[in-house]
This record gives C-alpha cells, structure tokens and sequence, in this order.
C-alpha cells in the first residue's frame, strides 16, 4: 500500500516533537497516511522500540513505510531497509533485529538525499532528515533515489535473551517488557500449553488462563499477551507494583 507511514518514537506527547514531525511528513507527501505506533518508547530504549517494531509490522499491509525515531547515537549513520513485503528507515542502531529475524532484510541503501533535509533547524534527526525520507518513500516506493545501496552486513544487530531449561520443564525467563497496565510480559513465547506454576521475587503463582475471568482484584495468574508471550497480570491491577518486578526480573515457569 503506497503513502502509509508508521511511527514509532520516544518523544512522548508533552512536547511540540511528534506534531512537528508529522507536519514535515505531510509537507512532503500531501497524500500520506501516518499510524502512530507509538511515542512512549523508553528515551533511548533500543531493546523496547525493537519489540514494538516486531509486534506491530505484520499487521500493516505490504508496502508500508517503518519510520523509527529512536536515536540515542547521533553518529549511526541514517539508512533505508528493504524487506520483501516493507520498508524500515531508520537510524543504524540494531532497532529492526527482531523484526528482521521474521521478515529478513532484501537490501539496505544509507541515506545520501540530503537535498530533502530541513536544514539550520538544530539537531532533530527524527523530523529533519528521516521524515522528508520516509515521506519521499512511502510516495515512490523506491529508495533508489535515496541513498547508496551498502551490503546487507553494515546492519547492526542484537538478540534478546532465550528462555533456559533449567530441569526438565522448567525454564528461567526474563521480564522482557512491562505494558501500559503493569502485566509483565516474558521472553518466552506460547508454546501450546500453559505453565503450572509462575515464581517470581519469591512468589509463587499457581493460577493460569487464556482468557480474563472475574477474578478478585489484585489476583495474579499466568496468560498469554495478544503478541504469543506468555504473561504475568494482575487482574485490574499492575502485576508489576505488586510483584515489584520490572525488565529483566527473572520468573520461573513450571510446565
């Protein structure tokens, strides 16, 4: 699909930031439509923009635009992926590795039109040099007459931590992000059964379901996110407070 946009950003939505982005995507393609993926990444988080990129791009249609403005190295050059059915323009930071185990790179161009980039407007890379870009892409489908192809070995790339088998059927996991409503989501993913047993910060929690149920308040049981991560919730409440848990606290599940 031509001309649609999706944005992921730390820039939070207090500021001027994502508003002044969006207008330079539109002046420069009228036509374009923009999906806000999000703007709360963590400031600087390579690890949560990454899982935000992995989880949303398989529902945009072919031919979508991944504008990604999450840049904590000013000196990683600005590049142009190509998958088969995407493209992601980005900062070299390694924020499409998970995407990109699913959906592998075709080719990648670093950016060279920067006859598109607002100039004398302060360093704000996100606005000034990757939105005319994404803009220019999501129009002519081609990065062509953007940048300079490059080998597909320049992309930086990091792996999150796997699950370990620490007896037979029993793993230790990892706190790998904590959503807007405190559930810890693992770094494991759904298997085709649920755990028995969840032990986290010394708390054991024996209650699983696929599907939330009238549970009294504050109950913590084991699910499975919308994404295949097994869960920890905490039904109407933050799991996270509760089990004082956060990225990178280790669970074990017990199948």
């Amino acid at each position: 699909m031509e001309n649609l946009i999706a944005v992921i950003t730390d820039f939070g939505t207090k500021d001027h930031y994502v508003g002044t982005l969006k207008a330079t995507l539109y002046n420069n393609n009228n036509e374009a439509k923009v999906v806000d993926i999000t703007h709360s990444v963590r400031p600087f988080d390579l690890v949560d923009a990454a899982l935000k990129l992995k989880w949303s791009y398989k529902y945009f249609p072919s031919g979508t635009v991944f504008l990604i403005a999450v840049d904590p190295d000013p000196s990683a050059e600005l590049i142009i992926i190509s998958t088969e059915k995407y493209y992601i323009v980005t900062p070299n930071n390694g924020i499409p590795s998970l995407m990109l185990e699913e959906e592998p790179a075709d080719s990648v161009y670093e950016i060279v039109a920067d006859h598109y980039f607002i100039q004398g407007k302060g360093h704000f890379r996100g606005r000034n040099q990757l939105a005319p870009i994404a803009a220019q892409l999501a129009k002519f489908q081609s990065p062509f007459y953007l940048g300079d192809e490059r080998e597909l070995s320049i992309i930086k790339r990091f792996r999150i931590p796997s699950p370990k088998e620490i007896a037979p059927g029993k793993f230790e996991c990892l706190v790998l992000d904590v959503d807007s409503f405190g559930n810890l989501i693992l770094n494991m993913e759904n298997t085709g059964k649920l755990p028995k047993k969840a032990i986290i910060n010394g708390v054991e929690i024996i209650t699983a379901s696929e599907h939330f149920k009238n549970y009294k308040k504050g109950t913590c049981f084991i699910s499975i996110n919308p994404e295949g991560h097994y869960q920890i919730v905490a039904y109407m409440s933050a799991a996270s407070k509760l089990l004082k848990a956060n990225r990178g606290t280790k669970v074990i599940l017990e199948f």
